[in-house]
């Protein structure tokens, strides 16, 4: 709690109110731990399917080319 005195002899106080609930709807949702780890899961196996990784590849290729 900040104050801040007057030449008066009067002091003045603020306190940031409490809000219950939060103004980002992230963490306004109510999600079930069982569905959050079966969305991991899903991706990850989505990634172990893959044979390359084209985002990667793409950027060792340009360092390959740069180091030439």
């Amino acid at each position: 709690m900040d104050e801040f005195p007057n030449t008066n002899g009067y002091s003045f106080t603020w306190t940031q109110p409490y809000q219950p609930t939060s103004y980002n709807p992230f963490y306004e949702r109510k999600t079930d731990i069982a569905e959050e780890m079966a969305r991991i899961e899903m991706v990850d196996n989505w990634v172990n399917a893959m044979l390359t990784f084209p985002d990667a590849e793409r950027i060792l290729n340009k360092i390959r080319k740069e180091s030439k």
